[in-house]
């Protein structure tokens, strides 16, 4: 990372916790999705994260935050709360549920961050239901929450600081898109869809074509592509769609997950349930750079906008406060 960047980061961090707040509460976690964990931590609050799992911070998705310290056990830590971590094939993966077991028994008010959704694949909403008992549920999409229904759960919409995200160079002009190349979950990828994709046009895989040592190297690629693609109809909000929004790249998605409701199509993207409507928009846009610049250009406002850190904290401050003053702490 360059010295202006780390010094325009701790900045950031400096000004986020000199804010006034009610209380500093010390929060338990542990590593789950990097990205989403270094927005948590702007939260003016001390984290203690617990290093004897076997999740990692993954230092190439995000730098680690000053205001994390970490511990080898809860017993090491006086939290006011803990954030647990779960998602759709936590039943299919053993790891993930025994871990979520175990640290579920700390006796402290816990949160649940669902990352993902039953839209194709995964347990049943039943089956979440018994795992998340007694905790407090945070849910990544509006289509999420209601379809796993749990008792005290909500839905979060991400947020990222629009000034870690500076706007594409526009060189490249190149489609991208961000799964996970595993052998498994190929319904939620949608498999079959990105195969489609792939005989229509050149599709840059990141995760699988590309792989990046650093977050700095994995933004300065996306800051010269064009052209941001999400085949996905069950993935909940995915981040890296909203960083490429973020950097002015034109986005075409999918529209499960509450996209119409700042997506305006032919405007500042376009999203869509049908697929072939997506390819077709696509091709548009490969032959028509300029639209593409419009498009993400006017995307990546709306994103500053809908996606904004401080709309998140704030929902996530609301949250924190409700379980403080049930559990009667001043």
């Amino acid at each position: 990372m360059a010295v202006s960047r780390q010094r325009r980061l701790r900045e950031t961090f400096r000004l986020i916790h000199a804010a006034p707040v009610k209380r500093r509460l010390r929060i338990l976690k542990y590593p789950w999705q990097t990205a989403h964990d270094y927005e948590l931590a702007k939260l003016p609050h001390e984290f203690f994260y617990l290093s004897g799992t076997y999740r990692r911070w993954a230092k190439a998705h995000r730098p680690l935050p000053e205001n994390i310290r970490w511990a080898a056990s809860p017993a090491e830590v006086n939290a006011d709360v803990m954030i647990l971590h779960l998602d759709q094939w936590s039943f299919h993966e053993p790891s993930k549920r025994a871990l979520y077991l175990e640290l579920k028994r700390w006796p402290g008010p816990k949160i649940t961050i669902i990352h993902g959704c039953n839209l194709v694949d995964g347990c049943t909403a039943s089956e979440m239901a018994s795992l998340t008992a007694d905790t407090w549920v945070v849910c990544n999409s509006s289509t999420a929450h209601r379809l796993w229904a749990l008792p005290k759960s909500r839905f979060i919409l991400h947020g990222m600081s629009a000034d870690e995200w500076p706007l594409t160079s526009y060189a490249r002009s190149e489609i991208v898109m961000v799964q996970p190349a595993t052998e498994r979950h190929a319904a939620t990828r949608n498999d079959e869809g990105i195969r489609s994709a792939l005989e229509r046009m050149p599709i840059t895989w990141i995760g699988k074509d590309v792989s990046f040592r650093s977050f700095d190297e994995y933004r300065n690629y996306l800051g010269q592509c064009s052209i941001f693609f999400n085949p996905s109809f069950a993935s909940a909000n995915p981040r890296a769609r909203t960083e490429a929004m973020l950097m002015g790249l034109a986005v075409v998605t999918t529209a499960s997950h509450g996209e119409a409701a700042y997506i305006r199509n032919g405007e500042n993207g376009f999203c869509s349930n049908d697929f072939s409507e997506l390819l077709s928009q696509i091709e548009r846009l490969l032959h028509d750079p300029a639209s593409a610049k419009r498009l993400g250009a006017a995307g990546r406002a709306t994103a500053q906008q809908t996606f904004s850190s401080e709309r998140f904290l704030s929902e996530w401050e609301t949250l924190l406060d409700e379980i403080i003053s049930e559990r009667g702490v001043a």
